[in-house]
């Protein structure tokens, strides 16, 4: 197969225009390096008791610790730059009373569990000492320190809830 004149020459031009357009590698100019460091990425779990051994008198939520603020507040929710940050899905509605809790919390355990990037969820009772009071469930990426807590009020905090981490088999 014969290549025409036409062709020959519009492959060598595009050849020049191709390696006129390549960067020299005496420009100066090194490119970037991706960098990511441990405390860039949010903790996906974390190690310590399970909720039920932490709160023994509740239902079993094996798979999770309990987190709490360090102050003992009774009021309380999550930062809210700490919430955009690594928020899943929620608030989850559920008409659970604080008189029933622990409960909402092992039922909001199973919300989280059935999503793929879940690893804390943090409950609270909303309208309390109302007929419309109810807990809500809402679910994060990562798992909540308990600095970030901060006082609320006209809430009643359930606590925080971290993914603790599978442990390895033998």
């Amino acid at each position: 197969m014969a290549f025409s004149l036409a062709t020959v020459i519009y492959l060598f031009w595009a050849a020049v225009a191709l390696v006129a357009a390549a960067p020299s590698s005496s420009s100066g100019t090194t490119p970037a390096r991706a960098s990511v460091s441990w405390e860039a990425q949010p903790r996906t779990c974390t190690t310590g008791p399970s909720a039920s051994e932490q709160r023994p008198d509740g239902f079993p939520i094996n798979d999770f610790t309990y987190i709490k603020p360090a102050e003992a507040w009774a009021s309380y929710a999550v930062k809210p730059d700490w919430y955009a940050d690594h928020f899943v899905s929620g608030p989850h509605y559920m008409s659970y009373t604080h008189e029933s809790d622990p409960f909402g919390a092992f039922k909001c355990q199973f919300t989280c569990n059935s999503a793929a990037d879940c690893n804390s969820f943090f409950v609270w009772y909303a309208e309390t000492g109302t007929t419309e009071e109810h807990l809500n469930c809402v679910l994060f990426n990562a798992v909540i320190d308990a600095s970030a807590f901060v006082p609320s009020n006209g809430t009643i905090g359930g606590g925080g809830y971290d993914r603790l981490c599978k442990k390895k088999s033998a």
